[in-house]
């Protein structure tokens, strides 16, 4: 994995990049912007609904300097 990866901005973004992950087996990796982790957790919680609806769920995340890298795995 990259030392550093661009951060996502834009939840459409987000959820393009759900979309375009073919490889189920494999996990899904997505870094999130702080700046769309609002307090309230709308924006985490249209990204997990896109999420759930590919059949993945969250596996844990590690933050970084201005972003998470956000894991993801197919559903057991």
């Amino acid at each position: 994995m990259p030392q550093h990866m661009k951060p996502i901005t834009r939840i459409d973004v987000a959820q393009q990049a759900i979309k375009a992950h073919s490889h189920k087996s494999e996990r899904l990796v997505l870094p999130i912007s702080d700046d769309l982790l609002d307090p309230m957790g709308i924006n985490m919680a249209m990204i997990t609904d896109s999420i759930l609806a590919q059949g993945l769920e969250p596996n844990g995340f590690i933050q970084k300097d201005g972003y998470r890298l956000y894991f993801y795995i197919e559903m057991k």
